[in-house]
């Protein structure tokens, strides 16, 4: 447990800084500046660094892909109709869905996969991280989409052409083809299995790019906590689904990532077993927020899971790490 805090623990530390420096303007001016940094050039290349370094992979099981894609969306639909059972949580059950099931795999997930169980959980945690990201990026915007049409057009027929060519494909658009993380994801994939070779040229200074992203993110996540903070302190977030929410997302989603995981062991290694639960054991991603304000029109549950959740992942993240090993 004192070694995983050793791993863990200071990327906390760099969260409690980006939370210091919000208390300053010019830092929560820059904090969009910051994200735009981390999302278009920090992380891309440090994931795809992180994916060619690492050693080469005995094999690609299927089914390392299929049970986040499977389990994550079927808890999210499960924590949905649960919310819209309970008369008083109905209109949280879209942000409890995503804040509960989306995690921070990119932030938290992959420098974590890779500290605890070494470089050759490099190339595993990026895959991973692309198959629940390419998901949640475009699955929440595009069925919140819908729903809001569906709505404003109080039950008369939808001209789904128009739905798909005006507000639909601009999110998927947006979320796959013009995302860096995702083309610098394909181009290591590229260059991990075929005999493609990007030169020193190009991989030194995405190298250098890369080393910037861990921290910056994570100081980032920090900045991301005052905004949260705030619409939690102006009320809008019962206690009730935060707490199941966090729950959820902390304990649910790797018990049954775990489960799953284990009549497949054979065929996953401890490798990809150990990153698909720590995948799913990372807190709520700080895209929760951002999401339900633009697709629900209030980010305060989201926000308030965020927080708890992250947390809460001091405790729990060393927990699984020292549980895997």
């Amino acid at each position: 447990m004192a070694e995983m805090l050793t791993v863990i623990a200071p990327m906390f530390l760099l969260i409690v800084v980006g939370f210091g420096a919000g208390f300053v303007g010019r830092f929560r001016q820059a904090a969009g500046h910051l994200n735009a940094f981390v999302f278009y050039f920090a992380l891309p290349s440090f994931i795809y660094t992180t994916m060619v370094s690492a050693p080469p992979l005995g094999s690609f099981p299927a089914v390392g892909l299929l049970i986040p894609l499977t389990l994550t969306p079927l808890l999210a639909v499960g924590l949905y109709l649960l919310c819209r059972a309970v008369g008083r949580w109905r209109d949280h059950a879209g942000p409890a869905s995503l804040a509960g099931t989306f995690g921070n795999v990119g932030y938290f997930g992959i420098p974590i996969s890779v500290g605890v169980l070494g470089p050759e959980a490099g190339l595993v945690a990026g895959l991973v991280h692309t198959a629940h990201n390419v998901f949640f990026m475009n699955a929440y915007p595009m069925v919140r989409t819908a729903v809001h049409a569906s709505r404003a057009s109080s039950g008369r027929p939808q001209n789904l052409r128009q739905l798909w060519r005006e507000r639909l494909w601009p999110i998927l658009r947006r979320a796959v083809l013009l995302n860096p993380v995702l083309g610098f994801i394909l181009l290591a994939l590229l260059t991990v299995f075929t005999p493609v070779q990007m030169p020193a040229l190009f991989n030194e200074p995405v190298e250098m790019i890369g080393q910037t992203a861990v921290p910056l993110a994570l100081f980032c996540v920090g900045l991301a906590l005052h905004p949260a903070l705030a619409g939690v302190r102006s009320g809008g977030a019962p206690a009730a689904p935060v707490i199941f929410g966090a729950t959820a997302k902390l304990l649910i989603l790797p018990v049954i990532t775990w489960a799953a995981v284990l009549p497949f062991y054979d065929q996953l290694g401890p490798v990809w077993a150990g990153v698909l639960i720590i995948m799913a054991a990372t807190p709520s991603s700080t895209t929760v927020f951002l999401f339900a304000e633009e697709y629900d029109g209030d980010g305060r549950l989201a926000a308030a899971i965020l927080v708890l959740s992250t947390a809460l992942s001091l405790v729990t993240l060393p927990v699984v790490a020292e549980f895997i090993l």
